[in-house]
């Protein structure tokens, strides 16, 4: 189920900073956790029973070194998950409690509503609404690290098979009967984002999907890779001529 949020700023000339995937994401699970405290824990679960995308700005300006300069009446923010429970949570919390802060601009609900679900197909065309992030462990030293991975590289793929089929395994209770899948690389585009203290390189994509119609479901409602609770891998399909 996937819904779009319009928020108004409350401010003249308001400007966001480009780092803002933490606060929306904690703002969010504080409304809806006062409504229902127990999908909290679905909510911060790592495994991403849910996702929502970057702030969708449609006129704007970008002012380096201090944000996003928000030209447009209106923004909107789109929250997408599998699980019926977390977007009536959501929806019910932000009705509640409409206002929004990210960073100094202040927000306050205009709409909510629900967005019809798409064909999913065993060949889809994804866009990426928010970064997808995929990562893998090195050592360095003596040391364990995390490594982003760009489509580009080698491990990229590979890794996110294996990350979509444990988040499948945890968030639906069972694995796909078709398992494998592959993409085919359209358009990408490297992104940095910090998310509480700590960097977080991710992909915006467009791709060709080839495979499992499961899994690419699962992908569309609850976001492809890791992190998609903190608000990356959110995915829109592009109908193809």
């Amino acid at each position: 189920m996937r819904i779009e949020i319009k928020l108004l700023p409350l401010q003249d000339n308001p400007v966001i900073p480009f780092n803002y995937n933490y606060e929306l994401y904690s703002q969010i699970v504080e409304k809806a956790g006062a409504i229902e405290p127990r999908i909290v824990k679905l909510l911060e679960s790592p495994h991403g029973y849910w996702t929502f995308s970057r702030i969708i700005i449609r006129k704007r300006e970008i002012i380096p070194e201090k944000g996003i300069k928000i030209l447009s009446d209106d923004i909107s923010l789109y929250i997408s998950s599998s699980n019926k429970e977390i977007i009536k949570g959501i929806v019910e919390g932000i009705e509640k409690s409409p206002e929004f802060k990210i960073g100094d601009v202040g927000f306050l609900v205009a709409d909510i509503k629900a967005l019809k679900s798409k064909e999913i197909k065993n060949v889809n065309i994804f866009s990426t609404l928010s970064p997808i992030v995929v990562r893998t462990v090195k050592f360095e030293g003596d040391k364990l690290k995390h490594w982003d991975l760009y489509p580009h590289d080698e491990l990229f793929l590979d890794r996110l098979r294996k990350v979509m089929l444990l988040r499948y395994h945890e968030v639906m209770g069972d694995l796909p009967e078709d398992k494998d899948f592959r993409i085919e690389l359209i358009k990408f585009k490297p992104t940095r984002l910090i998310v509480k203290d700590s960097y977080i390189r991710g992909s915006l994509m467009v791709f060709r999907y080839y495979g499992s119609k499961e899994i690419a479901k699962f992908g569309y409602e609850n976001g492809f890779g890791e992190k998609t609770n903190l608000g990356f891998g959110m995915v829109k399909i592009i109908e193809e001529q």
